[in-house]
C-alpha cells in the first residue's frame, strides 16, 4: 500500500470541511452532533449515511461504505487517491506538485489537467466558428429556427465544427499542445498519415460533468451524414454512462425542489430550461446507469422519465429506475402525444401546458411498466390474459409494499376477469421461490471465515483508535506490528506504531490518508467509530484481553507449524530441539490463559 506524502495532503485536508464538501453532492440535515442523508453509493429508504464533523469521517451503516473527504471524492469522481488530493487542490488553490507517489501518477495528472484545458479550448474554437464562419451563420439560423433564443445559445455554450478537417488540430499545434495526447482525449483522430479532427461538420454541444468543466462533445448532422450524432469517445475525462448532461445547470434547482427530470436528447435539456423547467437533465445513451443514478441519489424525492413516444423510449424508461425507486424515490414515466418529443411539446405549447398536461398526468413506474405489458396482448383472448399476467407477476413481484402490491393485484384481476385470490396465492408462490433462493445466495455468500486471531487483533485496534495512549502497553509487553497477522491488521499497527514513535497525533481523518485502497478506508473507519465503552478503566482491561490471546495464538501457530514439521524431520537433534520448543510454547500458552484472572503477566 504506497504512502501519500503528508505535509500537501494535510494542508488540503485541513482547508475543507468534510460537510460542506459532501453536501456539495447529497443533501445533509443535522441529527445531534453530527449529519445524515441518503447514502450516495447504494439503494435505501431510510438514510443511514452519517457524517462527523467532529471527527471529519463518514459512515453508511447500511453499506459499510467509510472514510475522510479524499475517500468520499474518489467514490463520487471514481479517481485515485492522488487525483482527488489534487482535485480538491484545484477548489483551494493550493500547489500540490509533490502528491504523485511515482512518476507515471504524476505524468498522468498533468495529461487530466492539459486535456481540461484542451477541452474549454476547443468548446471556445467551437463556438467562435459558429457566430463567426459563414457556415456557422447557417448552424446559428438552425438553431433559432427550432425555437431557441440567442441567449440560450450563448448560455450552453453551443458551437460548431467546421467543414476543415484539421481546423481544431490546427489551433492546437498552434498552442505546442500534444496531438497525441489530444487523441487521447476524443478531440482529434489519428490516420497512418496524419492527424485530424474528431467533430467535422457538426453543432456542437459541450458536456459537462457535474463541477461545470467541460468533458466531452456531443456532435450532431444537419445534412447528410452517419451518424447522426456522435460523442466525444471513452476518454481519461468523459464515459458517458458516468455523466448526465445539463446536470450542472440543474443542481441548483434539482436541490431546491427535490425534483429531476431526465429526458433523452441535448435539446430536449435546452429548450425545457430555456422555458421554465429547469430541473431536466438528459442521458448521454439508452440506459440509466448506477453511476448516473449516484448523481442524483441523496438529492432527490421524485424523479419524472420524459422520453420521445417510440419504442426505444418505452425500452429505455425500464432500465435501470428500480434502483431509484426502491429507495424511496417517487419515479414516474411521462408520456407524449405520438411522434413528439419534450422539446417539441414545450415549444409548441409552453411551460403550463408541459407541467399540466405532460407531468402532472406522468404514470408511476409500476402503472408504466404494466401498462407496457398490457399493450402487447389481445386480453380478449385467454392466451393474450395469461401471457400478461406471466409478464405482470414478475412486475409485482419486486414491490416490497405489501398494500401497494394488493392494489395492483386488484386492477390486474379486474383486467384480465381472475380472482384476485387465485392471483394472490400465484404471486406469493413466485415472491417465496425467489426468496429462498435469495437466502442460499446470501448463506454461500457469507460462507468465508475470519481467523480468531484476527477477530481479536480487530478488536485490539479499535480500542486504540479511540484511546491511543494505551499503544504503551503493546510495547510493555513486546507486541509489536510483527506480531499481528500479515495483511490489513498489520498495515495498521504498523502505522500507529509509527505515529506513536514519532510523538505524532492518531487523527482518524489524517490516518487514513496513509492508505489509498478504498477497503482499506472502509476497515479503518468500522474500527474507528464511536467506542461503546466509556470507562477506561475495560478499556485497558479488553486491551490486556486482546494482547494475552494474540500472545497466546501466536504461539499455538507456531506449535502447529513445528508439529507438522515434525513429520519431515530426521535429524535426531533437531527433533529433540522442537520437541521442548513446542513444550515451552504450550507451557506460556497455559501460563497466560491462567494469568487471566488478573491484569499482570509476564510477555
Amino acid at each position: 500500500m504506497a504512502r501519500i506524502p503528508g505535509e500537501a495532503i494535510e494542508e488540503v485536508r485541513n482547508h475543507f470541511d468534510i460537510v460542506e464538501v459532501i453536501s456539495s453532492y447529497i443533501d445533509l440535515k443535522k441529527a445531534g452532533r453530527n449529519y445524515v442523508g441518503f447514502c450516495p453509493f447504494h439503494s435505501e429508504k431510510k438514510p443511514s449515511f452519517t457524517v462527523s464533523p467532529e471527527k471529519q469521517i463518514f459512515y453508511c451503516f447500511g453499506c459499510q461504505s467509510g472514510g475522510n473527504l479524499f475517500s468520499f471524492v474518489m467514490n463520487m469522481e471514481d479517481c485515485s487517491f492522488p487525483e482527488a488530493v489534487r482535485f480538491l487542490a484545484e477548489k483551494s488553490g493550493i500547489n500540490i506538485e509533490s502528491v504523485s507517489s511515482t512518476p507515471a501518477e504524476k505524468k498522468e495528472l498533468q495529461a487530466r489537467e492539459i486535456l481540461i484545458k484542451m477541452n474549454s479550448l476547443a468548446q471556445k474554437y467551437f463556438e467562435a466558428m459558429l457566430w463567426k464562419t459563414s457556415k456557422g451563420k447557417k448552424v446559428l439560423h438552425y438553431l433559432l429556427k427550432r425555437g431557441l433564443t440567442e441567449q440560450t445559445i450563448i448560455d450552453f455554450h453551443l458551437g460548431y465544427a467546421g467543414e476543415s478537417w484539421q481546423g481544431l488540430t490546427g489551433e492546437l499545434l498552434k498552442r505546442g499542445l500534444s496531438l497525441d495526447l489530444a487523441v487521447r482525449g476524443g478531440l482529434v483522430k489519428k490516420s497512418t498519415e496524419r492527424y485530424y479532427d474528431y467533430f467535422h461538420d457538426r453543432l456542437i454541444f459541450p458536456i459537462w460533468d457535474s463541477h461545470g468543466r467541460v468533458v466531452g462533445f456531443g456532435g450532431r448532422v444537419l445534412e447528410q451524414g452517419e451518424p447522426k450524432y456522435l460523442n466525444s469517445p471513452e476518454s481519461p475525462l468523459f464515459s458517458k454512462s458516468k455523466n448526465l448532461y445539463g446536470l450542472h445547470m440543474a443542481i441548483p434547482y434539482i436541490r431546491r425542489d427535490k425534483e429531476a427530470l431526465l429526458v433523452e436528447g441535448y435539446m430536449d435539456v435546452i429548450l425545457l430550461h430555456q422555458h421554465g423547467v429547469k430541473d431536466a437533465v438528459a442521458l448521454l445513451g439508452t440506459s440509466l446507469t448506477e453511476k448516473q443514478i449516484s448523481l442524483l441519489r441523496g438529492r432527490l424525492g421524485k424523479l419524472t422519465l420524459a422520453f420521445d413516444a417510440d419504442t426505444g423510449g418505452e425500452i429505455a424508461a425500464l432500465r435501470g429506475l428500480e434502483l431509484l425507486r426502491n429507495e424511496g424515490c417517487q419515479v414516474l414515466v411521462a408520456q407524449f402525444p405520438e411522434g413528439q418529443d419534450p422539446a417539441d411539446f414545450v415549444r409548441e405549447h409552453g411551460e403550463e401546458n408541459f407541467r399540466r398536461e405532460i407531468l402532472q398526468k406522468a404514470r408511476s413506474l409500476v402503472d408504466y411498466r404494466l401498462y407496457v405489458r398490457k399493450k402487447r396482448h389481445d386480453l380478449t383472448k385467454e392466451e393474450g390474459r395469461v401471457s400478461y399476467w406471466k409478464e405482470a407477476r414478475s412486475i409485482l413481484s419486486d414491490i416490497s409494499e405489501t398494500m401497494e402490491r394488493e392494489e395492483y393485484l386488484k386492477k390486474i384481476a379486474k383486467e384480465i376477469n381472475v380472482s384476485l385470490e387465485v392471483l394472490r396465492e400465484d404471486l406469493e408462490k413466485i415472491i417465496w421461490s425467489f426468496s429462498l433462493s435469495q437466502k442460499k445466495v446470501f448463506k454461500e455468500s457469507t460462507s468465508q471465515t475470519v481467523s480468531l486471531k484476527e477477530l481479536v487483533e480487530k478488536e485490539l485496534l479499535s480500542c486504540l483508535f479511540k484511546y491511543p495512549r494505551y499503544l504503551t502497553l503493546l510495547r510493555e509487553y513486546e507486541i509489536s506490528d510483527e506480531g499481528f497477522t500479515e495483511g490489513p491488521y498489520r498495515e495498521i499497527a504498523r502505522y500507529l506504531f509509527e505515529l506513536d514513535r514519532n510523538g505524532k497525533e492518531i487523527e482518524t481523518a489524517a490516518f487514513l490518508s496513509y492508505f489509498s485502497d478504498q477497503e482499506m478506508h472502509k476497515l479503518i473507519i468500522r474500527m474507528a467509530l464511536p467506542f461503546q465503552i466509556e470507562e477506561e478503566s475495560k478499556v485497558v482491561k479488553i486491551i490486556k484481553g486482546c494482547i494475552r490471546k494474540i500472545k497466546a495464538l501466536t504461539w499455538a501457530e507456531e506449535r502447529q507449524t513445528l508439529t507438522k514439521s515434525l513429520q519431515s524431520t530426521v535429524n535426531r537433534s533437531e527433533v529433540s530441539v522442537k520437541l521442548q520448543r513446542i513444550h515451552d510454547l504450550k507451557k506460556r500458552e497455559e501460563e497466560i490463559c491462567r494469568s487471566g484472572e488478573g491484569e499482570d503477566f509476564d510477555g
